[in-house]
């Protein structure tokens, strides 16, 4: 009889090991998913790490030295086949206009603010900050646009644009009807690098 306890003891000892070892394991997993619940999303997780500069629009915000800047407007212009664009930022810092173009397969970023005051036009050399600007580019081009611009929906505009001999210094003259006067503006060269696009979501 005693060897009869003895062997029912060790079975009983036995399913309650198994059942505990049930019972742990159990535990963790629910431990796992309720951890699993509770972690935290990256919003950012989807979007590229390289911007598409072309993609950009109203709505979106750029980072640009450390302050944000939201796109309130975009115009796209055409010329001859050429398309370019030209962005309105908004941002703690005022205003500025940042163009996104082609040149010849070489993409260019200019950030521009607009000059008040300067009574400068378009005609021969241009001094500006004791600096020389002389004339590379002049044009008619049209243009639409969506948001806010201060121009109207669609129409034409004339251009020159200006640089020094060592292209640091840039001018860009922009009349957006013949009755108008020029529109002055001086601008930098930006890489891809400086800017941090956030572009904005559809259902925003």
């Amino acid at each position: 009889m005693s060897d009869v306890l003895l062997v029912l003891l060790i079975v009983f000892l036995v399913a309650l090991a198994v059942l505990a070892a049930v019972i742990l394991v159990l535990r963790r997993r629910n431990l796992a998913k309720a951890a699993g619940a509770r972690r935290r999303v990256d919003p950012l997780a989807d979007e590229p790490d390289v911007y598409d500069p072309h993609q950009i629009g109203v709505g979106d915000v750029i980072t640009y030295a450390g302050i944000d800047h939201v796109v309130r407007g975009t115009i796209v212009l055409e010329e001859g086949g050429m398309t370019w664009r030209e962005h309105l930022l908004d941002g703690s810092t005022g205003r500025r206009w940042l163009t996104v173009e082609d040149d010849e397969g070489d993409l260019e970023l200019t950030l521009w603010m607009r000059r008040e005051g300067t009574n400068l036009t378009p005609d021969g050399d241009v001094i500006l900050d004791d600096r020389v600007h002389r004339q590379i580019e002049r044009g008619r081009a049209t243009y639409t646009a969506e948001g806010t611009t201060g121009t109207p929906p669609s129409g034409t505009v004339d251009y020159a644009d200006y640089a020094t001999a060592d292209k640091t210094g840039l001018i860009a003259f922009e009349r957006w009807a013949a009755t108008q006067s020029w529109e002055v503006s001086t601008g930098r060269a930006v890489s891809r690098g400086e800017l941090t696009v956030y572009h904005r979501t559809p259902d925003q």
